[in-house]
């Protein structure tokens, strides 16, 4: 049986089913259980031999193996079973399109990944190597630090190459901005009191806090204007989310606080941000008595990868066949998987979109066709790795089987 065409047995009807059947079972960060349990027995069903690691035990990670007729590579599928813990109406369903939390991030992407091991769990000896199906929590931040995916990384258990179920359109993407959450807790001496009975000097809260503020719009106009951009990515970035001042409407606080993110480009560092951020707050004149705390929250470091990677070529051969024209390369300012997988584990790895556009909004909607389309390009890709990609394996290839 060979290899050619395989993508024309992907389902419209099971990826809706499959779709349906995990957009009804909630799976905020952090609680993933039930979700991660129901995958796993998914899982099996379409044919991989199944693991469950319970180390995390309400965010277990589903490992799932398909060994090919020979020995060569393992490509990984990756995806993460967590949603965004907001509310979203109950999930609904019609022939072209289903809606939920979680719909759109990322489990339009987990159920592709169940029909690309049915396909060729029907196509076993025709392919070298293996699949590596990895499913796991903890994924959306500030909840979630990628406990999930580094677990697995540390652990050995990945592919030569990945594909990430979650990205960009019609793009191959080669590269990505880091991301870190960085928080500022500015504080004065004494205690909140009366606006009336408030000490000399009170007021210098705000006025640190405001010079603080205008210090990091101006750091951010620097970046965006900088010669130093990068041509797929853009400029680096600073961004103010929340700016807390005060209690009550007549109290005198003593705690200001401002929150953001810092996004940079791979050839910076996640250290590197921290001293940039240092190197800001050294840059105000804060007065006496009051004092200027930094905290992080890590989310996913910069990386870059070569376009002549063994799994971008097999990805972009596919899309040009199934679409008769070239794929583009494409970087990404947000973080997915990708930002965890080439820059910590050293995995050539690229994303495929599965009809996420909706993610993280008001009402996460997939089409069925947008998520057929993300599922035969897939499959198509892992058709294109397997068949071609050398049977001498690697360490990483062992380790993951």
């Amino acid at each position: 049986m060979s290899l050619d065409n395989l993508q024309d047995r992907v389902s419209a009807h099971r990826l809706s089913d499959d779709l349906w059947d995990l957009v009804r079972i909630p799976s905020p960060t952090g609680r993933e259980r039930k979700a991660a349990l129901r995958y796993a027995a998914m899982l099996a069903e379409a044919g991989a031999e199944v693991e469950v690691d319970h180390s995390i035990a309400d965010s277990p990670v589903v490992i799932g193996r398909l060994q090919g007729g020979g020995v060569g590579k393992t490509l990984q599928l990756a995806g993460h079973i967590d949603h965004i813990d907001v509310p979203h109406p109950e999930p609904e369903r019609t022939p072209e399109r289903i809606s939920g939390r979680g719909a759109a991030d990322m489990k339009s992407g987990l159920a592709a990944m169940l029909e690309v091991v049915r396909v060729f769990a029907n196509s076993r000896e025709s392919f070298v190597g293996n699949i590596l199906v990895t499913a796991y929590g903890l994924h959306e931040a500030p909840l979630g630090h990628s406990e999930g995916i580094r677990g697995l990384i540390k652990r050995g258990i990945h592919g030569d190459a990945a594909l990430v179920f979650e990205g960009p359109p019609d793009s191959a993407v080669v590269c990505g901005k880091g991301q870190s959450i960085w928080s500022l807790v500015i504080r004065r001496d004494g205690e909140a009191c009366h606006e009336l009975r408030r000490p000399a000097g009170a007021d210098d809260l705000l006025r640190a806090a405001q010079d603080l503020g205008q210090r990091l719009l101006a750091e951010n106009t620097r970046l965006c204007t900088a010669e130093a951009t990068h041509t797929l990515l853009g400029p680096e970035s600073v961004f103010i989310g929340q700016f807390h001042y005060g209690d009550f409407y007549n109290r005198a606080p003593v705690s200001c606080s401002l929150q953001g993110t810092w996004r940079w480009l791979p050839e910076k560092s996640f250290a590197d941000i921290q001293r940039a951020l240092h190197a800001v707050v050294a840059s105000v004149d804060i007065p006496t008595g009051i004092s200027v705390e930094q905290d992080w929250t890590f989310v996913g470091e910069s990386f870059s990868l070569d376009p002549d990677e063994r799994i971008v070529r097999a990805l972009r051969c596919a899309y040009e066949e199934l679409n008769g024209r070239s794929m583009k390369l494409a970087g990404v300012s947000g973080v997915l998987d990708t930002n965890r997988l080439v820059p910590i584990g050293h995995i050539p790895t690229v994303s495929l979109d599965c009809h996420g556009e909706t993610a993280h909004g008001d009402r996460e909607v997939v089409q069925i066709s947008s998520m057929v389309a993300g599922c035969r390009l897939a499959v198509a890709t892992a058709a294109h790795y397997l068949a071609s990609a050398s049977s001498d394996g690697s360490a990483q290839g062992k380790k993951a089987r």
